[in-house]
């Protein structure tokens, strides 16, 4: 059964990476259920073509604090609370360990887990003055059952479980919810960057026989928001078809 807005507590929901992929699809169910929504991203694509008065787009590099801080600001003054966050901004770059370089470390750690960071303590205060607020964090099965040439990349997605599972201890008894998504392979464009044609032999390997869309990974991160999980917090949940599930 599909949610309605009354399932989701009132307010703005904030969806970094909205520009494509997750983030994109978890904004166009928030929207399509009734909820309001507060969409960033570097690239917000054709979002801006479907401004509504419940959807607000900031162009935001997560790794800027002040610009993070201010959106965030921008995003509670505009819909009157923030109920909540999804952190789907991230990049994905895969390189073999000897051959890493200190950029392609930075990058990563700075955008998968300084942004992850940074939109958290901006929504933070805010949830704590309402007493209320969810946060979905998105991690990675990589974090788990990593693979050759991830290194740096897995290094970030399990940070973010790190800062998801001490977040969630230190407001749950503020109101707040703070929980994790880990996709496993989705058919979205960063993947698909990486392995072009390969992704084929890669849904055949799945338990289920078909990579995970991106409405796969959204409906866990909304069910996450909604008050269906008004008593889940500090969690991870794998959204996988059954693969690297141990």
């Amino acid at each position: 059964m599909s949610k309605t807005a009354s399932q989701y507590p009132p307010g703005a929901y904030v969806v970094t990476g909205a520009g494509s992929g997750i983030g994109r699809e978890m904004t166009r169910l928030l929207l399509e259920r009734g909820a309001s929504v507060s969409a960033w991203d570097m690239n917000l694509g054709d979002l801006p073509g479907t401004q509504g008065e419940r959807l607000q787009t900031h162009t935001v590099d997560v790794r800027d604090k002040a610009a993070v801080t201010a959106a965030m600001a921008s995003a509670h003054a505009r819909f009157g609370a923030l109920a909540g966050i999804a952190t789907c901004a991230g990049i994905f770059r895969p390189k073999p360990f000897l051959e890493l370089e200190e950029k392609d470390w930075d990058d990563h750690f700075d955008i998968n887990l300084k942004g992850t960071l940074f939109c958290c303590q901006a929504a933070l205060p805010i949830m704590r003055s309402q007493a209320r607020g969810a946060m979905v964090l998105f991690s990675s099965t990589l974090a788990r059952s990593p693979k050759p040439g991830v290194g740096h990349y897995a290094a970030t997605k399990g940070g973010v479980l790190g800062l998801m599972r001490v977040l969630a201890l230190e407001t749950a008894r503020q109101g707040v919810r703070v929980n994790a998504v880990s996709p496993g392979l989705a058919d979205t464009p960063m993947p698909r960057a990486v392995y072009g044609e390969a992704m084929s032999a890669r849904a055949s390997e799945n338990p289920m026989g078909r990579l995970g869309l991106p409405q796969d990974m959204a409906e866990a991160a909304l069910f996450l928001f909604s008050d269906d999980a008004s008593y889940v917090t500090g969690q991870d949940i794998r959204v996988t078809g059954g693969k690297d599930v141990f």
